[in-house]
């Protein structure tokens, strides 16, 4: 038969410390049970009249029952808390990464949408643009359509207003890029009297993000 007693009542029986006792539950060396929230140790009844039978040697003080017990306990405890903390930081680098992820693609999904955006609403101004000079000069509409290919230039303020981009150290540094680009026969950019336009149907990614 078996019985179920406290640790703290297990630790006088057996003359060791309470320290001690919660570390043998650790090592697994030590049966227990937990009933409603509280845990007992389970010791074979047998036993337990043997050990209470038993008449002590000695006496010992309080503060100085087995402290090698003590000691093993705690670095045990030591030794589980590193564990947990290499177990947390390999999950945050982890979820870290991951996050990482998701973030980059969020913003190619971002950048993806807003031109797509920028150039649906120039496809919108430029129709706009077209109905409003049939209704006031058909005649002179026909005429430019029939003489020049259908363009769209904007300027620099424009394309920096569309791309949001505002500070002056940004803007001086696209600009060289722009600059660069025309001098190598980028059809997207043309110049004229030293002034740089930017066709709508384009996509200016590799210029923006270039490092």
């Amino acid at each position: 038969m078996s019985k179920l007693i406290k640790p703290i009542e297990y630790a006088s029986l057996k003359g060791i410390s309470r320290q001690a006792v919660y570390a043998k539950i650790k090592k697994g060396t030590l049966n227990s049970k937990t009933v409603e929230g509280k845990m007992y140790i389970v010791v074979d009844e047998v036993e337990s009249k043997e050990e209470q039978a038993k008449e002590p040697v000695e006496k010992v003080a309080p503060h100085l029952i087995d402290v090698k017990e003590l000691l093993s306990s705690k670095d045990q405890t030591i030794s589980v808390l590193q564990e947990s903390i290499s177990d947390l930081k390999h999950t945050n680098t982890e979820i870290n990464t991951t996050l990482r992820g998701e973030i980059e693609l969020l913003k190619q999904v971002f950048s993806e949408m807003r031109n797509l955006y920028v150039k649906q609403v120039d496809y919108m101004v430029i129709d706009k643009q077209k109905e409003l000079e049939k209704q006031s000069a058909p005649i002179e509409a026909i005429a430019l359509k029939e003489s020049q290919d259908e363009e769209c230039w904007i300027t620099l303020d424009e394309f920096f207003e569309r791309c949001n981009i505002s500070k002056e150290k940004r803007k001086i540094k696209v600009v060289k890029r722009l600059r660069k680009a025309f001098m190598q026969n980028d059809e997207r950019i043309k110049m004229q009297e030293d002034t740089i336009y930017l066709s709508c149907y384009h996509f200016y990614e590799d210029i923006l993000n270039k490092k």
